[in-house]
């Protein structure tokens, strides 16, 4: 490490240059800088810092765009996990506001700006973005900001982390009531196309994501002990989860359907994993007499509201049994928890006064 005086050839503004030269770690970096040894000395110390805190950065280097990162980006995430579910984000939103605009031109201000102009449109369906929409907008945003630190392309900061996001209210409201649930079984008992009837049967039943059903195959089901076993959830890590007797029904019932041609349990027409059921889901809705607004996914909701009101189950098991990977997620169930233990603690007194009207009632003979 270092620097040295070089004459100022050919030039009588700066009569000598210093020239920095800082090698670290196999790294090294040359500066030159005119008719200053005070700026040499405090270039070479902040380059030495960055170097040890690998915070170093080659201006001169091409700063990837965003377009760029992305592509990087599915290249190692479909390698490692297959279909990056964010795809639809950023086709629709982040490639026309930042895709051709290099790293260090995307600032906080400009990622605020696409929270407050999310707020004011609508999505493709003619709906408001919620909450939770821009909120994975960003999050998108911030994980390609992060792999790019990572691959060692951008050496910058991570905008979106001073990002003020809108407050998501996790309170389910989308969940059928008993009601419901029975004229939806009935439609899917009618219903002709009896491998999507159990399909949608197995999600209501086990509240498993319609992803993780999809690429169910038959080697991870266990009928005589009752598991399924989940490959890659949205968890990112395998899990068991136990069958109820329900569930195992329509598995075995599944069995009627097995195909030697693929191991999956729902597969398409072509034998080949499902990507969706968005042709059928909407009539099998609207037989039942559902709200227009019921989602698939809501199935999952369902299945975890009708447990988080049972009493019977704690906030621990049910993140276990929706394999949820953070308990925060599984906190928008609390209430529901807290309710069936209040109810709980009410059947003190309902058994109370119970047994003290029996006394009344023997001491009245």
């Amino acid at each position: 490490m270092g620097f040295g005086l070089l004459p100022g050839i050919g030039n009588t503004l700066f009569p000598f240059i210093c020239r920095v030269v800082v090698r670290y770690a196999g790294k090294t970096v040359a500066k030159v800088i005119p008719h200053s040894l005070e700026l040499a000395r405090e270039v070479e110390s902040k380059i030495k810092v960055e170097l040890a805190e690998g915070s170093y950065f080659d201006r001169r280097k091409s700063v990837p765009t965003l377009d760029e990162v992305w592509q990087k980006y599915l290249e190692v995430y479909r390698a490692a996990k297959g279909k990056e579910k964010g795809m639809s984000w950023y086709q629709a939103i982040l490639r026309e506001r930042f895709g051709d605009r290099p790293l260090d031109k995307i600032s906080v201000m400009d990622v605020q700006r696409l929270v407050v102009d999310m707020h004011k449109t609508v999505n493709v369906r003619g709906v408001p973005y919620s909450a939770k929409s821009i909120r994975n907008v960003v999050e998108l945003l911030s994980r390609l900001f992060n792999f790019a630190i990572k691959q060692d392309l951008w050496h910058g900061d991570n905008p979106c982390k001073k990002v003020k996001l809108p407050k998501v209210n996790n309170e389910v409201t989308n969940a059928l009531d008993t009601e419901q649930i029975n004229n939806l079984l009935k439609v899917l008992d009618g219903y002709p196309d009896r491998e999507v009837a159990n399909l949608i049967k197995l999600l209501l039943f086990t509240g498993a994501r319609r992803g993780e059903a999809f690429k169910l195959q038959w080697s991870d089901v266990d009928l005589d002990n009752g598991w399924m076993y989940l490959r890659q959830p949205k968890g990112g890590k395998d899990e068991a989860i136990p069958l109820n007797s329900m569930a195992l029904q329509v598995l075995k019932d599944q069995l009627a359907y097995k195909r030697e041609a693929t191991n999956l349990v729902f597969p398409s027409r072509k034998n080949t994993m499902r990507t969706s059921i968005k042709s059928v889901w909407p009539k099998i809705r609207q037989m039942a007499d559902l709200p227009s607004d019921f989602r698939l996914h809501d199935l999952r909701h369902t299945y975890a509201t009708i447990l988080a009101s049972s009493g019977q189950v704690d906030l621990y098991t049910l993140q276990r049994l929706l394999t949820h990977k953070s308990s925060i997620v599984t906190q928008r169930y609390a209430h529901l928890v807290e309710g069936a233990l209040r109810r709980g603690a009410e059947a003190f007194v309902t058994e109370i006064k119970k047994e003290s009207k029996v006394i009344s009632l023997r001491r009245g003979l």
